[in-house]
């Protein structure tokens, strides 16, 4: 397997082995450890897994614990099986946090279907009455009402051809991602599986959360400025938006920023 194989399923948000990832764990910070300072959850994108956070663990500090989540069916958890439900993935989600949050601080960022899911797991903290997140970081995601009129009907449905070809139109597909059949191979159930939980998903009203929220998303994302400022809506307290140049994707070339505006927001100047 070369090298530029390895990048291209980081940049996607696979693993570089399907069946080695078991065994292949560095990239997560194990769920017994203490953490020290807040806790940063990080949920990927639909087709995506906790590598695609690889680059981003590298711009924080020692106050700062990074850890990405794995949702069923890929990276280290491949030999799961793939779940085709926002409620099961965010529950699934949900159990991972929950020890944590019970006795630390803790945040949630999510990009794109990351960024709704990182929205279930708080309003399921806050309807158990644990502790809920500092922050919430919603990435390149447009809120549940904008949702249902933004996101392209049945993309589960698309054949594999319209599929990448929509993935492509993103900016989420690297040219060496696109000449691997291998690769594609690997990707497509789990992006067929992510959009059919996406397809399905019915959301309800959100009751305004008690927790800071602060939006990203590319200047030329199909998410406009106007819409993703209404995530002001879902929150009592601070709220802030920062846009960075590029495409739905732009944190690629991002993440150094990224991580300084999230460690702004969790440690601010005295």
């Amino acid at each position: 397997m070369t090298n530029t194989y390895q990048q291209a399923k980081a940049q996607m948000g696979g693993d570089t082995s399907p069946h080695d990832t078991f065994e292949r764990g560095d990239h997560l910070t194990p769920a017994t450890t203490t953490p020290t300072g807040t806790t940063l959850f990080c949920i990927p994108h639909a087709g995506g897994s906790a590598t695609y956070y690889t680059q981003f663990k590298n711009h924080f500090s020692d106050n700062v614990t990074f850890r990405p989540l794995e949702m069923a069916g890929r990276g280290r958890r491949s030999r799961e099986p793939l779940s085709t439900s926002m409620e099961a993935i965010s529950n699934d989600l949900f159990a991972q946090i929950t020890p944590v949050a019970l006795t630390s601080p803790y945040a949630l960022f999510g990009h794109s279907m990351g960024g709704l899911l990182a929205l279930l797991c708080t309003i399921q903290a806050r309807e158990i009455n644990i502790p809920l997140p500092k922050a919430l970081f919603i990435s390149a995601c447009a809120t549940p009402d904008n949702f249902l009129l933004q996101y392209p009907p049945q993309l589960s449905s698309l054949p594999p051809e319209e599929l990448w070809q929509h993935i492509m139109e993103l900016g989420g597909l690297p040219q060496c991602v696109a000449a691997s059949k291998e690769l594609c191979q690997y990707l497509e159930p789990i992006l067929y599986a992510d959009f059919t939980a996406l397809d399905t998903w019915r959301p309800v009203s959100v009751t305004p959360l008690p927790v800071p929220i602060t939006v990203f998303l590319g200047s030329q994302d199909t998410i406009p400025e106007h819409k993703a400022r209404e995530w002001e809506q879902l929150t009592t307290r601070d709220f802030s938006i920062h846009s960075f140049k590029g495409n739905h994707f732009y944190l690629q070339d991002n993440w150094a920023e990224l991580a300084a505006h999230i460690t702004r927001t969790l440690s601010p100047a005295t």
